[in-house]
């Protein structure tokens, strides 16, 4: 055999061999979907993880990248750990993660994606459910950990241990909740509970367009967002503790998250109700002017669709409103209100004059209505009878304090549909 040059033969001999970590992982006490992996990605460039639903094509091995700059270290399956019980997780090793292949360094950010019915290899797809896991609270990561969820130095092995309090750790691994959705089903309801930090995903897909009819009631804060095919956001629902969604949907996979606004304390019981078939959503909005309307969006006649105005000396006073079907369905909707009384006239003006007659009545028809189509809008004129409401008291008028309700309910004509409920009310002073 050929003898090397001995100025290549003394290179070799002092150049140190690539070093390599070896990484224990485990996530303890999560309820994980049969046919589950999970990847563990850095962010070499520190400019935040990329949604892998907004990002195809990629696959699902270690030295691939989602995005620009996120790289796979390594790919874990679900645990069968006897000692973690029915809610298991992720525990593996990957016994050589070489930096230099895989173009990382020390000190860069990890992040867990978990991916429900996947297998190692195959690619990203566009709108790929999955749910995320990271933590900075140093109280999370097991004592015996020797790493955060950042690349340890070069070299050496380490554990990366995050545990629920059941199997011996600190963690509120609530977040790493993904669960089918039964859509397929035509209709279902869902109750569950949040813990304060908690975030549920649930995932379905379409194989042709679709239509999603989504409502739910909890407490103050809970949240909901629907993600489309592409991972953009679709539909969200504000924090009044009620979720509405009403959605045309494109054929692929849909998301939806829910998730609680920040400073909540204790569990938060939430229901949903979902169903494909398109419906028919009365919506009833109110304000003191017709651009600042609160309850759009809010349905069934729940709290948050209460005006209250203030009538000075006995002063008329408008109010305004709009009806709307949010629903997939197009419907006639009908529109009742109270009446006035001897203390205080209540007329409603809509598009074609005074409609006070039909609407106390309960016999106001809308015009067939879609959800694409504008609200109807109405004016609500509360005029107080000043000569009743004004008394002489130590030489001075004074304005008896009362107070005036217009409460208007709508519904659906020829549909079985919740009716939804608002409220005006007039206080004289």
């Amino acid at each position: 055999m050929k003898s090397l040059p001995p100025l290549l033969s003394a290179m070799l001999l002092a150049a140190p061999a690539m070093a390599s970590v070896s990484l224990e992982f485990q996530l303890g006490g999560v309820e994980v979907l049969p046919g589950s992996i999970a990847v563990l990605v850095a962010d070499t460039a520190d400019d935040g993880f990329v949604p892998p639903s907004t990002v195809s094509g990629a696959t699902l091995a270690a030295g691939e990248t989602i995005g620009a700059d996120d790289v796979i270290i390594a790919v874990f399956s679900p645990s069968e750990l006897a000692e973690w019980g029915a809610l298991e997780g992720f525990a593996a090793f990957a016994p050589e993660i070489r930096y230099e292949d895989l173009g990382v360094a020390e000190g860069q950010s990890l992040t867990l994606h978990v991916f429900p019915d996947r297998l190692a290899g195959e690619p990203i797809r566009s709108g790929e459910p999955f749910v995320s896991f990271r933590t900075a609270d140093l109280g999370e990561i097991t004592a015996n950990s020797t790493m955060e969820f950042t690349l340890p130095p070069d070299g050496g092995a380490h554990l990366l241990a995050t545990l629920a309090p059941a199997n011996g750790g600190t963690a509120d691994l609530s977040m790493v909740d993904l669960a089918a959705l039964p859509y397929e089903g035509g209709d279902g309801q869902l109750q569950d509970q949040l813990s304060p930090a908690a975030v549920h995903t649930y995932f379905f897909e379409l194989a042709g367009a679709g239509f999603l009819d989504l409502s739910g009631t909890g407490g103050n804060g809970l949240r909901a967002e629907l993600y489309g095919p592409d991972g953009a956001l679709v539909a969200a629902s504000g924090n009044a503790g009620a979720v509405s969604i009403f959605e045309d949907l494109p054929a692929g996979w849909h998301v939806l998250r829910l998730f609680r606004e920040p400073g909540g304390a204790g569990d938060l019981d939430y229901t949903l109700a979902f169903s494909s078939e398109a419906t028919v959503a009365p919506d009833l909005a109110v304000g003191g002017n017709a651009l600042t309307l609160i309850g759009r969006d809010v349905f069934d006649g729940l709290p948050g669709q209460t005006v209250t105005l203030t009538s000075l000396k006995a002063r008329p006073v408008i109010g305004h409103a709009s009806l709307a079907n949010r629903g997939g369905k197009a419907e006639i909707l009908e529109l009742r209100g109270s009446g006035g009384s001897p203390l205080c006239a209540i007329v409603y003006l809509g598009d074609a004059g005074n409609v006070t007659g039909a609407i106390v009545t309960g016999t106001f028809r809308s015009p067939e209505m879609s959800r694409t189509d504008d609200p109807l809008a109405f004016r609500i004129l509360f005029s107080p009878n000043k000569k009743k409401l004004t008394r002489k008291r130590g030489g001075r008028s004074v304005t008896l304090r009362r107070t005036f309700v217009s409460t208007l309910q709508a519904g659906a004509t020829a549909t079985t549909a919740d009716p939804d409920k608002a409220t005006i009310q007039v206080l004289t002073r």
